[in-house]
């Protein structure tokens, strides 16, 4: 009996011992935030990873996981774009120089950031032009929207475009436009208008648009 309590007592020590010399393995922090990047599309957005690790060491990988079907990213910093506006559940695995992952899961909520209210008018005559409302829907400011309006024949023809570029758009604020045809034509039938691009101020302007993603 005093043998078995011994040997108990042996593992006890053993075992505080190694928690004190080794403890639990503490993981890395995986953390990121995101802002919509208007450049090429409406549902486009960036995510910028802000994760840490312990000292002396660093994050070597990134994996991104965006809750719509497609593959993960492997990216340091990832574009993404979503087909739908709904809320995604996102997640980031970082894995460090020792190897240890980390996994964070955010709700992102994905929608139109700049939004042309549908109500928008459209005038023939001289100039030929269209007049509506834009407004800034994100919680950051837009420092430029273009609004691009397309001008048509009655089969649908394109004849010739128009755009208007709008400055430092506030949250929350609404802007009226105007539109005007660049070429006039007495063809001209009816339009369209759609916002064309944006800038929103993130704090982290890492991303460089790529031409293959750009709108017509």
């Amino acid at each position: 009996m005093k043998g078995r309590r011994l040997a108990l007592l042996l593992m006890g020590i053993l075992a505080v011992a190694l928690t004190g010399c080794f403890g639990p393995i503490e993981r890395p922090v995986a953390d990121f935030t995101w802002c919509p990047n208007g450049f090429a599309g409406d549902l486009d957005y960036q995510f910028s990873s802000t994760s840490t690790t312990v000292p002396g060491h660093w994050i070597e990988s990134m994996v991104w996981e965006f809750d719509d079907g497609t593959p993960p990213d492997a990216a340091w910093d990832a574009w993404h774009r979503f087909e739908e506006s709904e809320t995604y559940h996102v997640t980031l695995t970082v894995t460090d120089s020792r190897g240890v992952s980390g996994t964070v899961t955010k709700e992102v909520p994905v929608f139109l950031v700049a939004e042309i209210y549908p109500n928008w008018h459209f005038t023939l005559g001289w100039p030929i032009r269209i007049t509506g409302i834009v407004a800034n829907r994100a919680e950051v400011r837009l420092n430029s929207v273009v609004v691009r309006a397309k001008f048509y024949d009655v089969d649908g023809v394109r004849l010739t475009d128009g755009t208007v570029t709008l400055t430092d758009m506030e949250p929350g604020e609404k802007v009226a436009f105007t539109v005007d045809a660049a070429e006039y034509s007495a063809r001209i039938f009816h339009a369209t208008v759609e916002i064309d691009s944006f800038v929103a101020d993130c704090r982290n302007p890492w991303f460089i648009p790529v031409a293959e993603y750009g709108t017509e």
